[in-house]
């Protein structure tokens, strides 16, 4: 989000950058200077509130010249500058990544901010333990994708920070009962499950159980709270009314239907909220049980006289109700609270200044300790020989002969197991070439953007709009993503060579139809661009499968490949009606030329063979 400034300071003064004061002063003069400098150019802007104006964040894209020398000799270090250069490239490459599914622009994400590295560099932590919440946001990222309606980047941020400031966070990476790990989570969380020892902290009145009367005040000769109260669904809209919910029965009762005068009015009232804070404190000691009963044998309950209040807090009556009970206790050191009579209480740990160096410096000693082992492997490297560029040294043997292994190995010995879907576009590319397909399984790599995927992709919208039936489709699956280059086609001429076609004026019975069907144990899945009814010769109603492509049309092997993907959205299509296979006919529509081009369509037969191809023998 380029407006979040204190995001990006989180980076410079994170394990990514650690930047000093001086260099973030100089940055901020840095993004000053910016503004000024585009203020001139600009001239005197007549709104200025509303008017752009250059952010740390874009001084990050524009980053000083060395040398450079502020107003008040500010000046950003030479380490500084090496850093942020780094941060502006990572950060321009995720920029860059937007269109991407929110899963996969986490993953990038993690890999880019080095997080990935860096938590299982983590000592004393299993790799599991360690990525448990880099997984659960991925896993939440990928639930918000699903399930929101438009899930853009700048949704799920929203999302997240309202996550956090209405439900104070999302859960942990995970709730299971770990017997080798001290595991904090809520009471909430914590519902079904066990463990040995069991503590529970914070019980204090207004904490636990939590209620409104948060400030404490002295009544009668001792510190304690007023009566809380609570206006539960009366104030804001987040609450559903009592009167409308199952349990009503056993919640208080507002009697805004009963006629009324205003002091009764507000009789009621007094009497709703107390009563709604009295359920509400009947509610957490429910909570409060099922903390205790958690632990098999020992549970630790504590409370606290100050914490980071100006006031005392004082003890809750849960833990004043164990202390008092008859059961046998183990009590710990007990501190009372400070005397009534003391005018301006103090907090001790605000009584006395507290310095505190930064940035800090305890990442030195850790990155020392991983950086020692890489320059021992380096140095023997370099001394053994494997360092040099002409394949020498004691595992030269050894890489030549997995080398001609390699070399002597029949490509077609390269067997998978096909996955138990796969997309349209991915039966066309294993019938093009079985052994690229089948070596892109066992070691998939990223493939570069292409502007021609990007091209189908806005034409394929463009066809959706003009049929006024768009489609909500996730980013991963956008049709036209396979599409080849136009040779030299703009998006116009793809449109005008569409409007002059006999697709422009005929009504689709579908557009952008997800389909899937099982061949042979795999489920071949797809997205048909339009659909359109015809009546067949004998007078039988029929259907016709179209899909758009902005390239011109193959010739030979390619061609024929390609009619798969047409024959598996015959198959799906017919099998979906009940027709027979040969009521579906198939085209594709090649937006560069204008053609309409009607291949032979293969049955179930040739695409079983296809598939076989890649199976292990």
């Amino acid at each position: 989000d380029p407006t979040r400034g204190d995001r990006l300071m989180r980076l410079l003064t994170g394990p990514s950058c650690r930047l000093g004061v001086a260099d973030l002063d100089a940055l901020g003069e840095w993004s000053r200077v910016r503004q000024r400098g585009e203020g001139r150019a600009c001239g005197a802007d007549l709104a200025p509130d509303a008017s752009e104006r250059a952010s740390i964040v874009e001084a990050l894209d524009d980053l000083p010249p060395a040398g450079w020398t502020g107003e008040e000799g500010q000046r950003v270090s030479a380490a500084a500058l090496e850093r942020l250069g780094g941060l502006a490239r990572a950060v321009r490459r995720l920029r860059g990544l937007t269109g991407l599914g929110l899963p996969d622009l986490v993953a990038e994400a993690e890999s880019v901010l080095g997080l990935d590295i860096e938590v299982l560099a983590r000592p004393g932590y299993t790799p599991g333990a360690a990525r448990a919440h880099l997984d659960a946001l991925a896993d939440v990222a990928a639930g918000f994708a699903v399930s929101a309606d438009r899930p853009t980047l700048g949704g799920f941020l929203a999302w997240l920070e309202a996550a956090v400031d209405e439900e104070r966070g999302l859960d942990l990476g995970w709730v299971e009962a770990r017997p080798d790990a001290v595991q904090v989570m809520t009471v909430h969380a914590a519902k079904g499950l066990e463990w040995d020892v069991v503590a529970v902290p914070g019980l204090v009145e207004a904490s636990f159980p939590a209620h409104s009367a948060t400030q404490a005040r002295v009544v009668d000769g001792a510190w304690a709270h007023g009566e809380p109260r609570d206006k539960a669904w009366l104030v804001g809209l987040a609450t559903l009314p009592y009167d409308l919910r199952g349990d009503r029965d056993g919640l208080p009762r507002f009697g805004w239907g009963d006629a009324h005068d205003w002091d009764s009015v507000q009789a009621a009232f007094d009497r709703f909220t107390e009563a709604a804070a009295e359920h509400g404190v009947a509610e957490e000691r429910r909570l409060a049980y099922v903390a205790a009963t958690r632990a098999r044998h020992d549970v630790l309950l504590t409370a606290h006289v100050w914490g980071t209040a100006t006031t005392p807090r004082v003890t809750s009556r849960f833990l004043e109700e164990v202390r008092a009970s008859p059961v046998p206790l183990a009590p710990g050191p007990w501190a009372d609270l400070p005397p009534v009579d003391d005018p301006k209480p103090q907090n001790p740990r605000t009584a006395e200044a507290v310095s505190i160096a930064w940035p800090t410096v305890d990442h030195l000693e850790r990155r020392d300790r991983l950086l020692g082992p890489a320059r021992e492997v380096a140095d023997a490297a370099a001394a053994d020989g494997t360092a040099g560029t002409d394949g020498g040294g004691r595992w030269a043997d050894e890489v030549a002969l997995l080398l001609r292994e390699r070399a002597d190995r029949p490509r077609s010995e390269l067997e998978v197991s096909l996955p138990p879907h796969l997309s349209t576009s991915s039966l066309v590319a294993l019938a093009e070439d079985p052994e690229a397909f089948a070596s892109s399984l066992r070691r998939p790599m990223p493939a570069a953007p292409a502007l021609a995927a990007r091209r189908g992709t806005a034409f394929h919208v463009w066809v959706e709009e003009h049929y006024a039936r768009a489609a909500i489709v996730d980013v991963d699956e956008l049709p036209g993503s396979a599409d080849d280059a136009s040779a030299g086609a703009d998006d116009e001429a793809l449109r005008a060579a569409f409007r002059a076609s006999e697709w422009a004026v005929r009504t689709p019975v579908e557009v952008e139809t997800s389909v899937e069907t099982v061949i042979d144990g795999i489920a071949v899945r797809g997205r048909i661009d339009a659909v359109f009814a015809e009546t067949g010769p004998d007078g039988e109603p029929g259907w016709v499968v179209v899909d758009w492509k902005t390239g011109a049309p193959p010739t030979g092997a390619r061609a024929t490949a390609r009619a798969l993907q047409l024959a598996a959205y015959r198959i799906a299509w017919a099998r979906l009606r009940g027709v027979p296979e040969d009521r579906v006919r198939g085209a594709f529509f090649h937006a560069a030329t204008g053609e309409t081009v009607w291949p032979d369509l293969p049955g179930v037969d040739e695409v079983s063979r296809v598939l076989a191809a890649a199976r292990p023998r």
